[in-house]
């Protein structure tokens, strides 16, 4: 079992465990001591386990952001088919905001059919990726980068996404209930605001995992989204209060 295996396999355990004895995470992992100690040391620095004394707990994440790397391994078929329902978008001659998450950077991929496309986006991944595609004018901002987010963020960043004007915005969240979409850094949100405030349409990114979820900074009413593109089709009492103003689309 690989690393980001055994992660993923520690951080179910403790889904339903909560709190659990190094001891007996290590029978149930089947792993030996070092391994597990360098796993955990790794969740506790992405903000997602807290240890002590022989014991370890999940950390309460509402206020948390993982870092990219962590977010990367998860969810990744969720977020192949919220990609492919989301390319549905993309034609030739488009102006499009691509955020920092990891859930936008897989629709990437999807753009290299299309000419003539000019992309903004505040995401170092992101713009790594697009650097390789000769039919996007990229435009990357600058700003502060916090460590592991892979995101330029702060005034400087928000101000150069204003000088710009999108036919798409494709961000994601941390979280939606059936008031409002939530971020957990109150950064990462003020700049997707901004692209929501300066595309026509803006697309709401989001595996099942965030519904029914709130975090302490909200991202955004549903009445300002277009769309919301997602996995699964989420309870009928969400769809309800979403409104009429932002249609649902999930895979089949």
């Amino acid at each position: 079992m690989v690393s980001f295996e055994r992660m993923s396999r520690i951080m179910d355990i403790l889904g339903k465990k909560k709190v659990i004895s190094t001891t007996q995470l290590e029978s149930l992992v089947y792993c030996s001591t070092s391994t597990l100690r360098r796993d955990l040391i790794a969740l506790e620095r992405d903000g997602k386990i807290l240890r002590s004394h022989g014991e370890v707990r999940l950390a309460n994440s509402n206020n948390i952001e993982y870092t990219y790397s962590a977010r990367a391994h998860e969810e990744q078929r969720s977020k192949e088919i919220i990609a492919d329902i989301a390319s549905t978008f993309i034609t030739d001659n488009l102006s499009i905001f691509i955020d920092s998450s990891t859930t936008a950077a897989s629709l990437i991929p999807y753009l290299s059919p299309h000419q003539n496309l000019r992309v903004i986006t505040n995401g170092i991944e992101a713009a790594r990726l697009l650097n390789n595609f000769e039919n996007v004018t990229l435009f990357l901002s600058g700003g502060h980068i916090d460590f592991g987010t892979n995101s330029a963020l702060g005034d400087f960043a928000t101000q150069f996404i204003n000088n710009f004007h999108a036919d798409l915005a494709f961000f994601s969240c941390r979280g939606l209930d059936r008031y409002a979409a939530y971020e957990a850094n109150h950064n990462q949100a003020m700049i997707k605001q901004q692209m929501i405030a300066n595309a026509d349409k803006s697309i709401l990114l989001a595996d099942h995992s965030k519904f029914n979820t709130s975090h302490y900074f909200k991202l955004s009413n549903y009445s300002a989204l277009d769309y919301i593109v997602t996995d699964q089709s989420p309870i009928e009492s969400f769809q309800d209060t979403v409104g009429p103003h932002c249609e649902i689309l999930w895979g089949s």
